[in-house]
């Protein structure tokens, strides 16, 4: 362990954030396939992967992780929920909120470097609810309003929050 430790000291910036990288894409691509087939969109643990990065990435590390793997999604590899390809589906407006998510919860990190349970917990609310209002915007526009609060919304309060406190609490 102390051999992997001092090997990882020794890295470059460059090399850190390279691994960085590939690791955040790995991890998306883990955590979409760990799901609950809900319709029209799954309860799955890619916002756990996407706050990880929000609140331990730089924000362009951050963005560009995010990017590339729904880039990837998007040019055919089964890298989404239930080894999905594609975008332009229900889920769309959820994928570019993970990006804009990112960004600002790497944003309020770097500022204020936040420790704290609440503080963690309340950064993870901001980009859990910029996830929502990009994948409502993005569903209302397909199946209306009032159906895309109700099952595009309603059904993840709650895990939503399970999600954060958990997240929140191995964290701090």
């Amino acid at each position: 362990m102390f051999k992997l430790q001092t090997a990882y000291n020794n890295l470059t910036v460059s090399q850190t954030k390279a691994i960085q990288f590939l690791l955040g894409i790995f991890l998306l691509f883990a955590a979409s396939q760990i799901s609950i087939p809900l319709k029209p969109v799954p309860i799955t643990l890619q916002t756990v992967a996407v706050m990880l990065i929000g609140l331990t990435y730089t924000p362009f590390v951050a963005v560009s992780t995010v990017t590339t793997w729904i880039l990837a999604g998007a040019l055919g590899l089964p890298v989404f929920a239930g080894y999905a390809a594609g975008i332009g589906g229900n889920t769309t407006g959820y994928l570019f909120g993970f990006i804009c998510a990112v960004f600002v919860m790497s944003l309020i990190q770097q500022k204020y470097k936040l420790k704290s349970f609440i503080g963690i917990s309340i950064t993870c609310l901001i980009g859990t609810l910029i996830i929502f209002a990009f994948g409502i915007i993005w569903l209302a526009g397909i199946i209306g309003l009032k159906p895309a609060l109700t099952f595009g919304v309603l059904p993840f309060i709650l895990p939503g929050m399970v999600k954060i406190v958990v997240l929140s609490s191995i964290i701090k």
